[in-house]
């Protein structure tokens, strides 16, 4: 039995394995290309084509030995192989270029601004160009390069790209909207990505892959629904198909390069040092290419990575379905038992009670779907690099890891032991205090007064009393300054919440004189509990006001102290909200928890993995405490 929570454990790791292993890879580096601006692979995948920052174009073989290279006035914004061995490369210096497989010069055609993007179908029949402030794609004739017609699009155009029969037409503007278009240049549909569009792309089948700046490719099809959003770490600086549209290429400026399936599922993902410039598959979409900004091309075996994500999604059916013939049989075992056990009634008095159990089913499926599975789901993925939707690697300890060596967790912690000693002073001693002076007040209508007045406090928003102090420590019009400055001690006056020697302590002191009002309640109705028969014992034996209270009352609210501290406690570990309202962390890091870094990371950083782990280390933190709390502090109950 001891071995079966192990057992289990390897279960769940193993089921959620996804391909995530590096792949076999060759580069080159192109001297005098500089940032690479753009790529093209031949229709038989023996040819790369290379665009560079610094006015070149190249042409490799496949396996990265160079062929040629050619010259254009200005920023190569664009290349592409046609299958007729035909180069074409488009400048800034307004000019569209051809050669032929030997690199000789075809033609040049000055179209009279400068050329920002090419797209141009594998047989060259199709040859789109989108121009320096224009509103229209030019389309080019690919025998002289000589603009045959135009497609209005009615905003400034920014990206442009052809499917490989030129049936499809992608143009993204830069408000943020990309157009479908036909081989004719119809319009079919128009949809809106959630950021500015940084690349585009589009499949055989009329898929548009739209990768923009929050870090996201959006998927649509041919009737502009969003088919799926994928997650990256960074701005997104290029997409490609392969040509059966199964698979996409994308590149991050972060130098990360990703391959998802056609429904948005993670296949793969690589880094390299310096930003990702360019992705382009072969023919039969089994090599990716991939440029930097430092002119290196990569070469990744793409084949390979779709044989290991079958043959693990295989292993996933097998290890579900074995887990499903696992729990039938466990079912099954425990059915005998209690048959054995003649404990099977149980289940007669369940189903004469089935109304009661109903009645409770949906509270029971509440609190399953929204508080033990996000916790079990947060176990879980503590130990993978996870987006929802994107990527899930497995990475072990790698998140927990890495909490170590953060300085904003480091500086985090150091925080957080002050926050608790002053804490669970400010939620105990005030309180105490408060609740002790209420009760030896001789007259109930004034204890009735004076309690229902502090409780009356609580229907103040919490948020409307973090503003108040904000303004309160304002260095300009904060009351607190003025009030320096009115008796005479002005040169106290401080910046108190933008100075990291003073921010945390600022924000430790709102709230002042801190009477917190449940645990004023808690306490006061722990000492409307104590027997009076026990006070007035204690009176005839001579004991004073303070004997009573030390000797007394505070054995006796020993419950209420054990439940106090641990509400307290764990408040204090998982809250964060008064920190990101009033400073957000700052200044610097002064005044930053390991909560608010679990935050970034979810909501800022899209890390749920490392904010999944942050928030299992957390969690781990206040059992410890808990644990601890309920064995030091003695009750009598």
């Amino acid at each position: 039995m001891r071995k079966a929570p192990w057992i289990f454990l390897a279960l769940i790791l193993l089921l959620g394995l996804v391909p995530g292993a590096a792949l076999a890879k060759d580069h080159w580096s192109i001297e005098g290309a500089g940032n690479i601006t753009s790529l093209s692979v031949s229709a038989d995948g023996s040819r790369v084509a290379v665009g560079g920052h610094n006015a070149k174009a190249f042409l490799y073989d496949s396996e990265g030995s160079p062929i040629y290279e050619v010259e254009a006035g200005n920023v190569v914004t664009g290349v592409a192989l046609l299958s007729n061995g035909t180069l074409l490369v488009s400048s800034d210096d307004r000019h569209l270029y051809a050669y032929d497989e030997t690199g000789g010069k075809l033609w040049d055609s000055d179209l009279k601004r400068q050329v920002k993007s090419l797209a141009a179908s594998q047989d060259g029949s199709t040859i789109v160009l989108v121009t320096q402030r224009s509103k229209d794609l030019i389309v080019v004739d690919q025998n002289n390069g000589e603009q045959t017609g135009s497609i209005p699009i009615g905003s400034l155009l920014k990206e442009v790209s052809v499917s490989g029969s030129g049936q499809w037409i992608v143009a993204a503007t830069s408000d943020q909207f990309a157009y479908l278009l036909d081989k004719d240049g119809s319009l079919l549909y128009k949809f809106s990505a959630d950021n500015q569009i940084q690349a585009v792309a589009v499949s055989e089948n009329g898929l548009a892959a739209v990768g923009t700046a929050s870090n996201k490719v959006e998927l649509f099809d041919q009737n502009g629904s969003v088919n799926s959003s994928i997650n990256t770490r960074d701005i997104v600086t290029d997409v490609a198909f392969s040509s059966d549209g199964e698979r996409i290429g994308v590149s991050d400026l972060s130098g990360n390069y990703y391959i998802f399936d056609g429904r948005g599922k993670q296949l793969w993902e690589s880094k390299i040092t310096g930003e990702g410039r360019g992705v382009q598959f072969d023919r039969e979409g089994k090599t990716l290419y991939s440029g930097t900004d430092d002119g290196r091309v990569f070469k990744y075996d793409v084949g390979s990575v779709i044989d290991k994500a079958a043959s693990k999604a295989r292993l996933n059916a097998m290890l579900w379905a074995a887990a499903g013939v696992l729990a039938v049989v466990l079912i099954l075992l425990y059915l005998i038992y209690l048959k054995k056990r003649n404990r099977l009634v149980i289940f007669r008095q369940i189903w004469k009670s089935k109304y009661i159990y109903l009645g409770l089913a949906p509270t029971f499926i509440l609190v399953f779907v929204f508080l033990y599975y996000p916790a079990f789901s947060g176990l879980f993925h503590s130990l993978y690099d996870w987006q929802p939707g994107g990527r899930t690697t497995f990475v072990g300890l790698a998140n927990f890891e890495r909490m170590i060596h953060d300085p904003y967790v480091i500086k985090g912690m150091g925080n957080l032991v002050i926050l608790i000693i002053t804490g669970l002073i400010k939620a105990i001693i005030p309180a105490l205090i408060t609740a002790e002076l209420i009760f030896h007040l001789r007259s109930k209508r004034l204890q009735y007064g004076f309690r229902t007045a502090f409780t009356a406090s609580m229907v103040i928003p919490g948020v409307a009393l973090l503003l108040i102090w904000q303004n309160l420590y304002d260095p300009n019009v904060g009351l607190i300054n003025n009030v320096l400055d009115l008796i005479g001690l002005g040169s106290w006056a401080h910046g108190w919440l933008g100075d990291p020697n003073t921010a945390l302590w600022a924000i430790i002191f709102i709230g002042f004189p801190f009477i917190g009002i449940l645990q004023l309640l808690v306490f006061y109705a722990g000492l409307l509990s104590i027997p009076n028969e026990l006070i007035e014992s204690a009176k005839i034996d001579g004991a004073n006001l303070w004997r009573i209270i030390r000797s007394i009352h505070l054995p006796l609210l020993g419950g209420q102290f054990k439940f106090l501290i641990i509400l307290t406690l764990i408040g204090i570990i998982q809250d964060f909200n008064g920190i990101m309202i009033v400073t957000g962390g700052g200044p610097m890091d002064s005044t930053y928890v390991p909560a608010l870094q679990m935050y970034y990371a979810a909501t800022k950083f899209n890390d749920l993995g490392y904010a999944s782990a942050l928030g299992v280390s957390m969690f781990l933190v206040i059992l410890a405490i808990t644990v601890v709390n309920m064995k030091l502090i003695k009750t009598e109950d």
